[in-house]
Order: structure tokens, then sequence, then C-alpha cells
């Protein structure tokens, strides 16, 4: 159902919506809150010795006072607690003229706020108050993730309405099997994370949730598994020692150990359907790469699919050399490749081996002869239709879909069970750990210097920032006209999205041959940028991405020999700045489970599920006890062949006998 369907939400509040991803009805109500206020607990001023917030009840005493001082206004107003004998409290806001004019004197408020003693009076600094028989203040209160043109408040009114039309497709259990195993309906758990009634019943709604979610992924997965089971009959002949001689570095004992594992499940009587995981710059796409040309000696067409046009471009080039060194003819599509008719003609003709490209690969047209396997890189950017599409592209196609989104081990023994995992858990030989600091936007000067030297040892450096053309001060346009005016005899470029191909091929291919000293970019370099010479990263508003965003970028470089360093520039450069995170750690893992503290996430498995930024409702934060309780259910429903559990929510997609991706 359409948001529009909701009193209050009509086309300019929907657009609002989509840039928070919500576009139905069921992505809002399963749009989780990042984390929760309780202001439940009612106090009085006389009681208060801490700087936290509480719940008050107040009644305004005095009309509203303002004062300018300078290029500063002040607004403050009185009120007095009835039920203590203190007198004066101070209500004051800063720069603010028009939110405390809706207080009006004699009426009772409710108020969230701190609050400080004065000489004479209590003083709270621009508090959060409501009426009284509002329950915005008064209750434990859900936070939720914002965009320009909504509120909080407004959001959770959405919210309580969207909840009236609830899929009931999404109670997969029946009654009897919640009631058997302690559960509540899942309408139920919804209501309490959007609107806890208490901090226990919140925790467990939590619990349930991220419980039954992982349920409902194994269940599919293994329904999934036994309707995709497909018998091939393939023999691949392969010298593995010899192959591998080709290339420039030894592959980790890991990467050997994932390569021997997918050419095995591809040689299988039924086709392969991998899941590969591994850390920023663990080296995922030459295992890939390899099994992309086995396939091809053996007289079969592969296929990579990746989600950005410049990764594509990347992939193609970098790989080019080893596909020549095997007589292997590769081609690149993407939406703006100029030569579509004639790639397409040739693949159809046999005359491409290996194809690299974006979403262009899944148009209708292209046509393959003897498609037989099949790579999705970064899993998570693909609609599961668009990764199915692909797969239809050949008759019994083997599929690898890759990701550096890291799976506790505990879940991740759990998981290899019921789908074919493999996981690279260490980084290439002689990859140095990348020294991170966190600057100060003070401390730019400094940074100025190290740039010098760094180009002057004849280095690369990238610097990223979050927009390119806005008002802000480290847009990519205001940085640009800065480091060439800096950095006068250097080569210094721009690398953004909205650029044409030609143009971002040719600076790419530019920066990889040496011939550009400074890259200014956008989170495009993100994924599978991979220029060896390129030591430096330097990241601007850094606060304004995520954590594991922060990591893949700072994942660019340290891909040489030479010592490497990611600078994160910052306004509020503090011990308790989140960054210090990535300053502390180059663990994947450690910073992807903070990350999903701070801001939650996407759920790992689960390609059905819109829910999420609930923190804690989430499969890296899964105690032992919740994972163990959930594989016992799953055991018992697969035992009884999935008897009480709804599965008709996925087999939609099995409609005209098409296929469905595992991973």
């Amino acid at each position: 159902m359409d948001l529009t369907a909701l009193k209050g939400i009509g086309d300019k509040k929907s657009k609002d919506f989509r840039r928070l991803g919500i576009s139905s009805v069921s992505e809002l109500y399963n749009y989780y809150p990042r984390e929760y206020e309780d202001r439940s607990k009612l106090k009085s001023v006389v009681d208060i010795a801490d700087n936290n917030k509480h719940y008050f009840i107040w009644r305004v005493s005095s009309r509203l006072y303002q004062k300018n001082f300078g290029k500063m206004t002040i607004s403050y107003i009185y009120a007095y607690e009835e039920k203590s004998d203190f007198g004066k409290i101070r209500l004051i806001w800063f720069n603010d003229r028009f939110t405390p004019r809706r207080l009006v004197k004699g009426r009772e408020y409710k108020f969230y706020t701190s609050v400080s003693r004065k000489n004479a009076f209590y003083e709270a600094q621009n508090p959060l108050f409501c009426d009284i028989d509002d329950d915005e203040i008064g209750s434990i209160v859900s936070i939720y993730p914002l965009t320009r043109g909504i509120t909080n408040k407004q959001i959770r009114q959405f919210i309580d309405q969207a909840l009236a039309y609830f899929d009931k497709r999404e109670e997969i259990l029946s009654d009897e099997i919640l009631e058997e195993n302690s559960l509540n309906k899942r309408y139920d758990n919804l209501k309490e994370i959007h609107f806890p009634t208490s901090i226990e019943n919140l925790s467990e709604a939590k619990s349930e949730i991220k419980l039954v979610d992982l349920l409902k992924d194994l269940c599919f997965l293994d329904f999934l598994k036994r309707k995709t089971k497909f018998s091939q009959d393939i023999d691949l002949s392969y010298k593995l020692d010899d192959i591998l001689s080709e290339l420039s570095f030894t592959l980790t004992r890991s990467q050997r150990k994932v390569l021997e594992e997918i050419l095995e499940d591809c040689s299988g009587s039924y086709t392969a359907n991998r899941l590969l995981v591994g850390d920023v710059g663990s080296g995922k796409t030459i295992v890939a790469i390899v099994v992309m040309i086995i396939f091809v000696l053996n007289g079969y067409q592969s296929a990579m699919m990746v989600p950005t046009e410049l990764l594509a471009i990347q992939q193609f080039e970098k790989n080019i050399e080893l596909f020549e060194k095997f007589n292997v003819r590769a081609a690149l599509l993407t939406g703006s490749s100029k030569d579509k008719g004639k790639i397409k003609s040739d693949l159809k003709n046999g005359e491409i081996d290996i194809l690299i490209g974006t979403h262009a690969l899944i148009v209708e047209d292209v046509e393959f002869t003897k498609l037989k396997f099949v790579v999705n890189d970064e899993q998570h950017r693909f609609g599961v239709s668009q990764r199915q599409m692909l797969a239809l592209k050949g008759d019994a196609v083997n599929y690898l879909t890759m990701t550096a989104t890291p799976i506790p081990r505990t879940l991740s023994l759990k998981i290899s069970e019921i789908i074919d995992l493999s996981i690279i858990n260490e980084l290439p030989k002689g990859r140095k750990p990348i020294e991170t600091k966190l600057l100060g936007s003070d401390k730019i000067e400094i940074l100025y210097e190290k740039i010098h030297q760094t180009i002057r040892e004849g280095r690369q450096i990238y610097v990223v920032t979050n927009n390119i053309d806005s008002d802000d001060k480290n847009s990519l346009e205001n940085l640009y006209k800065i480091y060439k005016k800096r950095f006068p005899g250097f080569k210094v470029a721009i690398l953004h999205g909205k650029m044409k191909a030609k143009d971002k091929e040719e600076i790419l291919r530019d920066f990889n041959d040496g011939k550009i000293d400074i890259l200014l970019a956008t989170t495009v370099i993100e994924v599978g940028i991979d220029v060896a010479n390129a030591n430096t990263m330097i990241i601007y508003n850094a606060n304004n991405f995520g954590l594991s965003t922060l990591h893949q970028l700072r994942g660019r470089v340290g891909r040489g020999e030479y010592e490497s360093y990611c600078y994160l520039i910052s306004d509020n450069p503090s011990p308790s700045n989140k960054l210090n995170i990535l300053v502390e750690s180059n663990d994947g893992f450690e910073i992807a489970k903070k990350d999903y503290e701070n801001r939650g996430g996407g759920k790992i498995l689960s390609y059905l599920q819109h829910g999420k930024n609930l923190s804690t409702v989430d499969f890296l934060n899964m105690s032992k006890d919740e994972i163990e309780k959930c594989f016992e259910i799953y055991e018992s429903l697969k035992s009884n062949n999935y008897e009480g559990i709804d599965l008709s929510y996925v087999e939609e997609y099995f409609r005209e006998n098409k296929r469905i991706i595992l991973n």
C-alpha cells in the first residue's frame, strides 16, 4: 500500500519519506527507531541532583520575555511546580523566538529537560514541552533517523496509522507455534517497539523480532534451497597451480581454501549457490576472477555484476592483462557503453567469454550462449529480482555472491549448515594496518604539509567528502578550489557519480597510471577501487558517514608496500567522538558491530524484510541463547515439514517457474 493512503501524507511528504528509503506503508511500520528516551518517570525539581533530562509538570506563571544581545536573542518565561514548595523555574531559549510563544500563562504543561540550580530559582535551557494529554512526554519515546520535512512526532503519528494496515502475511508463525515457544505476535512486537509500554516489554519485543526474523530467513533459505536445486552435467578441468602462477602475487591460505571450496561446489552434481564473506581488502574479487577464468577455459561464459559504473570500469581495467594471459575475451557493459549493440551481438554469438558490468547486464536483450557462472559483487546493493534475472540468462547457472558484511562466528557456524558459506578471514600478505587519525578542522594546515611530503615521495592521495556543489565549505566544488590553490604544482582531479562515463573512465585510468596526484571524490570510490600507489585517504565531514562506509573508504589505501594513512576531519575531534572507533581498530567485524550499535542496519541474510535502524534488533547483536532458541525452533519446524509456518510470502517469487538466488 502506498504511503499516500495515510492521512496527512501527500506527494510532498511522500517524497520526504523516500529520502529515508520508505515508499510503502509496510516499509513505514518496519522503520525501526535508532534509540529511545525514557520520559516516563515524573520527577520534582527539588529531587534532582544531576544534569540528566527528566520529566516534569509545571504551570506557566509569567508572560514571555525576550532580550537581544548583539546577534543573540534570549527568550525566557517563568513557571512553577504545584507539588513542591519551590518558587520560580526559569525556562530559557537561545536564538529561538517562536517555540516559547506556544506556552500560555496559567496553563500546565509537561516538560522534558535538565535543570540547574541558580541562586533564586531553577533554570531549564531549551526544554522540550507538550500539552498535558500528549504522550510525547510521560512515556518511553522512540527516536527515529529523520530527514528534512519530517519530525519525530510526525513519524510516530504516521507509524501509528500504518500499523492499522499491518500485512498479516508478515505473521508467518501460527498461533500454536507462537504459544508453544512463548512468543508474541509480530504485530504486538512492532507496536511495542514503536510505542513501548515498559523497558522490560521493549527488551522482550526486540529479542523476539530478531529471533523470528532470523527464523524466517532460515526457513526460507532451506525452502528455497530445495526449490532451486538444479542438477548439472559439468566437468571443470584445470591445473590450479599453473593458473595461479600467472598472478603477480600469492594468494593467502584463506583465499586458496575459499577458491577450492567454490570450484568443488561448482563441479558438483547440482548448481552452486554460494555466499563469500570477507573484510574490506581481503581479496574476494581475485578469487571470483580466477573461477570465472576456469569456467572460460572449460568452454563456458561467465559474468560479474557490480553496483556502480565506476567499479565495473575498475574491475575490467584491472584484470585485462590477466584475461589476456589466458586468451580470455572480456567486455565491459554499463548503461553508458557506446558500443552496446556490438557487445550484445558478440556475446550472443559466443565471441565474448567474460562480461563485466552493472545493471545493464540484466536488460532483456542481453543474451549469452553458454552462461554457467555468475558473480554478484556487493550483494546488498542489488534487489533479489535483479540477482535472479542475471541467473536466468543461462541454464543451470552456478552463482557466487560476495559481501564485506561480517557475520559473527556463532551465527556463521550455524548458517553454514543451511547455505554454502565461504569466509576469507585474513588479509593478503604484506598488507600493513592503516594508521588512522582524527583531526579537528583547525589542524588542516598540518595536514597540508603532510600532503606535500607524501606527493614528493611519489605517492597519491584520495580526498573524499559527502557533498558535490552545496553551500558546505567542504563540498567537492569548494575543496577542489582550495586544493588547486594550495598545490599548484600537482595534478588535482574530481570524480563523482554525476560525471559522464567517458570522463570517469579517463580520470580513473589517469589516477591508476599515476598521472593524478590528488583525487577529490564522493563515495563512488567506496568499493573496489584498487590503486597500490595511493597511500593516503582524507575524509572531510567524517561524522556524516557511517562507520562501515568509512572503513570501506579507508580500505582504498594500504594496498601496496607503503605505509598508509587515513585522516578523518571533524569539527568535533573529542575523545567521545564515534570516529575514535576507527582510530583504535582496523577490524571490520568490530567496526560493523559498533556501526550497528550507533546507527542500526539492515539484515545480513534477509531480502524479504524491510526493517532497519533498530540497533539491537540485528543478527550482529544476537545473544548465544537467542541464536540457540532460533535454531531449536527451526529444526523443529523443518522436521515437521514446516507445518505451522506460512511460506506464501516467499512462494510468490516462484511464479512462472522463475528461480531465486539464495544469497
